[in-house]
């Protein structure tokens, strides 16, 4: 998970500065750094929810078994008497 936040936000603190430079550069409009801010973390944390449920989607089909002293539980894990 930490490589996802990581990844996303380099990237999104790349993309963000380069599109804002080439967008005040050909436009004039200048986009103040509060925004560009907002933008990084808005996206940063958008791609660590979306990483984070795919990681989460991609173990759903994966059954642990429990261990330990469960006592009411069905599987495999419960000692017969």
């Amino acid at each position: 998970m930490k490589k996802i936040v990581w990844t996303s936000f380099g990237i999104s603190f790349v993309l963000v500065n380069v599109i804002a430079e080439v967008g005040a550069y050909y436009t004039g409009i200048y986009i103040h750094m509060f925004f560009r801010i907002a933008l990084i973390v808005g996206v940063t944390l958008g791609a660590t929810v979306l990483g984070g449920t795919f990681k989460l989607i991609d173990v759903l089909d994966q059954e642990k078994p429990l261990a330990g002293t469960v006592k009411d539980t069905l599987g495999a894990d419960r000692k017969k008497a």
